[in-house]
């Protein structure tokens, strides 16, 4: 894999990161906290979920194919395929108040350490 492959995933995966970051802090502050809340589907969740899943799409087929290559430790190419199932989740389910937290809360921590330990292999890789 190249260097500016690897440069253009370890990019992708910050991204999603970020977003799911951004998805976790709007549920928690926003959806949770307001009984009353309903969702802006045109203006705020079709566009974020069509964000999320544009990066999505570049991304998995980079991260699947950096691991078949590099084949970390405790990083699967089915991990990579259910995170981004669970970016979709992620994406749409963060703005509606019916989402149980619990599934929620799971879901985001589960993106974040997939994709943390995406970004610790391709840091890993670069050093090599």
């Amino acid at each position: 894999m190249s260097r500016e492959t690897r440069s253009h995933l370890q990019q992708y995966t910050s991204d999603l990161l970020a977003l799911n970051k951004e998805a976790e802090e709007y549920y928690l502050e926003i959806v949770r906290r307001y009984d009353s809340y309903e969702p802006d589907f045109f203006g705020k969740v079709k566009p974020f979920a069509d964000q999320v899943a544009a990066l999505r799409e570049q991304w998995l087929p980079e991260a699947t194919a950096f691991v078949q290559k590099e084949r970390p430790l405790h990083l699967h190419p089915s991990q990579l395929q259910q995170t981004a199932e669970n970016l979709e989740i992620v994406a749409i389910k963060s703005f509606y108040k019916e989402t149980s937290l619990k599934r929620q809360m799971e879901t985001f921590k589960s993106v974040e350490y997939v994709l943390n330990q995406l970004l610790d292999a391709i840091s890993a890789a670069t050093g090599k």
